[in-house]
């Protein structure tokens, strides 16, 4: 019987949306629209991580600043500065502790401190039910 993998490596999704500070909102929207996701790492010019970026954030602006007048502000303005982070050899089951402890939904993925990938809730119950599945015995 093979070992079943546990590190977050293993089942994150290494296609991240990024966006940089001084981009403009509209921007941020174009690429959750076009692409479908949820949220964006924000990266200097340097490739570092300074922040993330979430649709709920882009809501936010566009009722504040009335919907109807367009968007405004840079996603530097917008996001959340305090990231928190896995690294892509953290084991699955301390990752799925960390979602059970807070509100967030995906954590970036960081290996040599460059962002690699994304893991989400839903990538996590998919190791833990690959490794739950392994440890049954056939009957």
């Amino acid at each position: 019987m093979s070992k079943v993998p546990t590190l977050v490596r293993d089942y994150m999704s290494s296609k991240v949306a990024t966006l940089r500070e001084d981009q403009d909102v509209s921007e941020a929207v174009e690429v959750f629209t076009r692409y479908n996701v949820f949220s964006a790492v924000v990266l200097n010019n340097l490739g570092n991580l300074v922040g993330i970026v979430s649709v709920s954030d882009c809501i936010h602006i566009a009722m504040k600043s009335g919907y109807h007048t367009g968007w405004r502000g840079m996603v530097g303005e917008l996001m959340s500065r305090d990231v928190r982070v896995v690294e892509s050899t953290d084991n699955i089951i301390n990752v799925a502790k960390m979602f059970m402890s807070d509100n967030y939904r995906r954590y970036p993925v960081i290996e040599d401190n460059r962002v690699v990938g994304v893991i989400t809730r839903l990538d996590v119950l998919k190791g833990l039910d690959r490794i739950v599945k392994s440890s049954q015995i056939p009957v």
